[in-house]
């Protein structure tokens, strides 16, 4: 399998800080094929009462495509040094579809760094049929480019209301993800595929909120639900009329469960 390449230095991820510094520390990680920007209702809201970082994934972006080989435990690693540059940590650590597969790992490995987490729109494993087609997805895009897998990839992250309702959005989206590196895209997903957190969560000791759209395909509540189920305490929110990218559908109602859970711990 082709992977695509590893960080090289903590300098090589883009990264924006605001709020109050010594308030707890949030950290935000987005989804495939975006970028920081996406969270912005999700950081004008943390901004008011937390430390709040937000960074871009390598190769996405303003953070350096890199070097070598990339996987989980690359991606611990580049969250390790967002965390440990700010100097403020443990983190609230706030994860976006693979950005939810990268805080699982990283808990899991660092749980010293790990005040809680926030599980949005993500899983912890897969069965082979679905790796098999994650797989595919990787080589389709390497072979054909973004343009290729554009239309399903929005089927999948917005409901068909929303995508009507908000064209603006979905073009912005559509934008994004034309502008990105097929190379990256594709090794995002064959990490991805190699995605297998399940038979540790039951060692997970931090508060948990699990947030998942209600008509999410690609991570659907069921798979959120049996998290939340091995998660010692685990909270479960699922956000009506909203698919994958439920914090872009739903900005208000996952800000408002974000906040409650965030005061709360």
């Amino acid at each position: 399998m082709t992977q695509i390449p590893a960080l090289q230095s903590a300098s090589d991820i883009h990264s924006v800080r605001t709020g109050k510094r010594g308030a707890p520390l949030v950290v935000l990680v987005h989804a495939v094929g975006i970028d920081l920007t996406y969270w912005g209702d999700q950081i004008e809201m943390l901004r008011t009462a937390y430390d709040v970082v937000a960074y871009d994934l390598p190769g996405h972006g303003g953070s350096a495509r890199p070097a070598k080989g990339f996987g989980f435990a690359d991606a611990v690693a580049t969250l390790t040094g967002v965390i440990t540059d700010a100097d403020a940590g443990p983190a609230h650590i706030v994860g976006l579809s693979v950005g939810g597969m990268i805080a699982q790992n990283f808990a899991l490995a660092r749980p010293d760094l790990v005040r809680s987490l926030v599980l949005v729109d993500t899983t912890s494993t897969f069965p082979d049929t679905v790796r098999t087609a994650l797989l595919e997805r990787a080589r389709l895009t390497r072979a054909q480019g973004m343009g290729a897998i554009l239309k399903q990839t929005l089927e999948r992250w917005f409901t068909e209301d929303f995508i009507q309702r908000r064209p603006d959005v979905i073009d912005r989206v559509t934008r994004t993800l034309l502008a990105d590196d097929p190379e990256i895209h594709a090794g995002m997903w064959e990490m991805i595929a190699t995605l297998d957190t399940a038979p540790r969560l039951a060692s997970l000791d931090r508060p948990t909120l699990m947030v998942v759209g209600e008509h999410d395909p690609s991570t659907p509540v069921a798979a959120s639900r049996a998290m939340a189920e091995r998660i010692p305490g685990a909270v479960l929110h699922i956000v009506p009329d909203a698919s994958h990218l439920a914090p872009l559908e739903q900005p208000s109602l996952v800000n408002e469960i974000l906040q409650g859970f965030l005061a709360a711990h």
